[in-house]
């Protein structure tokens, strides 16, 4: 797990649909990197709301959400890339009516082997969702598990 006060892990990872690379050069500002899986999304989209609710422009806070999806394999990756291609859509159609562009706005990585994740602590983000503030590149809070709205409310406070 990263460490408050020091620097983001190296990673990098596709963003679905754009192919945006996301790495720790996107928060060189301000950011917010969420961590989950599947069974967690609701979490992620409620770091989202809030997040894009307070500061609508990427440039003011980056937002990018790693979905763990090691468990996808055969067909059910099909079924996968399906469902973030269309989640993706959604969040693009309204982006696009704000008047901003998705390819900034929208970014989910789909992180196949959970390498990513693992790379960034977490290592069951099925269960414990996790979100990374970062302000200059470096981690200011670690938010886990319960509430992750409201740690990440308080930290980008």
């Amino acid at each position: 797990m990263p460490s408050v006060g020091q620097p983001l892990p190296a990673f990098s990872i596709a963003a679905a649909v754009s192919g945006r690379p996301i790495t720790p050069a996107l928060f060189a500002k301000r950011g917010v990197l969420i961590l989950h899986g599947v069974k967690s999304s609701d979490a992620a989209k409620e770091v989202s709301k809030l997040v894009r609710g307070r500061w609508p422009q990427a440039t003011d806070v980056a937002l990018a959400s790693i979905v763990d999806l090691r468990s996808f394999a055969g067909l059910w990756k099909k079924v996968a890339e399906a469902q973030i291609k269309s989640t993706y859509e959604k969040l693009a159609a309204k982006a696009t009516e704000a008047g901003l562009d998705p390819a900034e706005q929208v970014l989910i990585g789909p992180d196949w082997d959970g390498s990513v994740c693992a790379t960034l602590g977490a290592t069951k983000p099925d269960e414990a969702p996790t979100a990374l503030v970062v302000k200059s590149g470096t981690v200011v809070a670690v938010c886990v598990g319960a509430d992750l709205t409201k740690q990440v409310e308080t930290a980008l406070s």
